[in-house]
């Protein structure tokens, strides 16, 4: 009986001593089995396929690095100076009209625009060899009048600038008076008959790298916006595309909201955000179907916030094709009207209709 109360007595001590520690890796058990459920690291990885970052050089200055200006096509206020060999009395200074016509001694009015210097003496030879034997003309331009670049924006003189036949983009900045403490370079572009150019001014005018020099055409648009004007664009299939006002931590998803919302055709999981300079900028694909993260990315001043109609595979074509998506929008949100592309704007009606992504 005693040797049985013995025995007792010792699993019950040992019950006692063994059951806190029992207990303690249970409990150790649950909680290491809810840190296994969503360890951070799976979070972590979770937000790496939400979010997917590439960076695309979109410069364009490499197409244009061995371009080769056109001859000087005469227009309206060109100043010139014809002068035949020989016939000292028929040397004349003359301007293009406004219609493009020039009056020449015995030959009258004439159309001058849309002509070389080349071809202009060509017709006038022509015509005077009706009065004078084998007459030879000289055609010298004594001003480029008619050719015009338009530098606008944050420069010390925004306006209208001419140019002679080789003129760059940097001689344009220079004649503008250069630009201002005010200048927003990672924003800045050019446009060129309705389309945007993006090169990288901040390379050219701070870094002094001329591979970003690119020539002027008659017509070119300069535009540096201004660094105090903090917007962030929402494009592409939300109801009122905008350029949205910037405030302190406005997210991915509010900015969307701002613009109206999704369309019935967005594609929320393919987002793309494209920050930071025009022609070398980060690019990020957003899954907005996880609405953690789409509430949880702030926005920075001058993101483009495209929302495609279809899923994006490639980060990289993204980029590019959100260049050409820029070419309308950014016209009319800096009051740029230059293209057909824009009229519609002015007129009330919806620029979802001239918005098209290009493949």
């Amino acid at each position: 009986m005693q040797r049985f109360r013995a025995v007792a007595v010792l699993c019950f001590v040992t019950f006692i001593v063994v059951l806190p520690f029992s207990f303690t890796g249970c409990r150790s058990t649950v909680r290491t089995a809810v840190k296994e459920t969503v360890p951070a690291p799976a979070v972590e990885a979770a937000a790496t396929e939400s979010v997917k970052t590439t960076r695309q050089n979109l410069s364009m200055a490499q197409e244009f690095k061995d371009y080769k200006p056109s001859e000087y096509i005469l227009g309206p206020e060109d100043k010139l100076k014809v002068s035949v060999f020989r016939q000292d009395e028929m040397t004349k200074e003359l301007t293009i009209s406004a219609s493009g016509m020039i009056s020449y001694y015995l030959i009258g009015d004439m159309d001058a625009s849309g002509l070389t210097a080349f071809q202009l003496r060509d017709r006038l030879q022509a015509k005077l060899a009706q009065y004078i034997k084998a007459p030879e003309v000289y055609v010298e331009i004594l001003e480029h009048r008619s050719h015009k670049v338009f530098v606008l924006g944050q420069v010390k003189n925004p306006g209208v600038y001419r140019m002679k036949n080789d003129f760059s983009l940097l001689e344009a900045v220079s004649e503008s008076g250069g630009i201002t403490r005010d200048a927003y370079l990672d924003g800045a572009y050019v446009v060129r008959e309705g389309k945007v150019l993006i090169v990288n001014f901040y390379e050219l005018i701070e870094k002094g790298n001329m591979n970003e020099n690119i020539p002027l055409l008659k017509g070119d648009v300069i535009y540096v916006p201004d660094n105090r004007d903090h917007k962030v664009f929402v494009l592409g299939e939300v109801r009122n595309q905008a350029a949205i006002p910037m405030r302190a931590q406005l997210t991915l998803i509010e900015a969307v909201a701002e613009a109206g919302g999704f369309t019935q055709d967005a594609k929320k999981d393919s987002i793309v955000i494209m920050r930071g300079n025009l022609s070398e900028p980060e690019v990020m694909q957003i899954n907005a179907e996880d609405l953690n993260v789409a509430a949880s990315i702030p926005l920075k001043r001058g993101d483009i916030v495209y929302v495609a109609s279809s899923t994006i595979a490639n980060v990289e074509r993204a980029a590019v094709r959100l260049s050409h998506i820029l070419q309308p929008f950014l016209q009319v949100a800096r009051g740029i009207i230059l293209s057909d592309t824009a009229v519609d704007v002015l007129e009330g009606e919806s620029l979802n209709t001239k918005v098209i992504v290009g493949d």
